[in-house]
């Protein structure tokens, strides 16, 4: 069942709404999310189409769901488990959300500009690169290897382990209270 439709999203323009129970997708009977999921990876990166069977108010009805290319660019990866192997690689262990506005209004970081705030700081092992490199909680992300277009923790993950190698060292600029400052974070295997 879907609990809620993103403003301008491909399930939007589809006219999916919340409380929509979705049966099948491309002849894939759901029987849990991995079917979902399962069915989705087999759309190709550059688009496609989903054809989801649905159950709105006791009738069910055909919805046609259109895929661009690089669709799978857009998704937010940070609730997945395997998003934590990704955190290894290419932040040291950090968790990472986007700044609140009003945290971005105080320290002058204008909407729309990089601003991920480092949520917690892996201590152990591979997970505590970025700590051996100088990350605390509350540090602010500003610029990441020269990138300042890197607005969700998915984006930077996704930039970490395709521009860079393990091995690298990688130029971090953050606010720590406020006040600016570098640190040189490795990526990882």
């Amino acid at each position: 069942t879907i609990k809620e439709v993103a403003a301008n999203s491909v399930a939007e323009d589809a006219g999916l709404k919340p409380g929509d129970e979705i049966l099948v997708i491309n002849r894939q009977p759901l029987l849990s999310i991995a079917d979902f999921q399962w069915a989705m990876g087999r759309i190709p990166p550059r688009g496609g189409e989903a054809e989801l069977v649905i159950k709105r108010d006791n009738v069910t009805s055909t919805v046609l769901m259109t895929l661009s290319n690089g669709w799978r660019r857009r998704d937010n990866i940070e609730w997945r488990v395997s998003s934590w192997g990704l955190r290894r690689m290419a932040t040291g262990g950090l968790l990472l959300e986007s700044l609140d506005p009003e945290a971005r209004n105080k320290l002058k970081i204008a909407d729309g500009a990089m601003a991920l705030n480092v949520k917690h700081v892996g201590q152990y092992d591979a997970h505590a690169a970025a700590k051996r490199a100088g990350f605390k909680v509350g540090d602010v992300i500003v610029k990441f290897d020269g990138q300042t277009d890197l607005l969700r923790e998915t984006d930077l993950l996704y930039y970490g382990v395709t521009k860079r190698m393990p091995g690298d060292k990688v130029a971090v600029s953050i606010l720590r209270d406020g006040k600016p400052l570098e640190l040189q974070l490795p990526m990882q295997e």
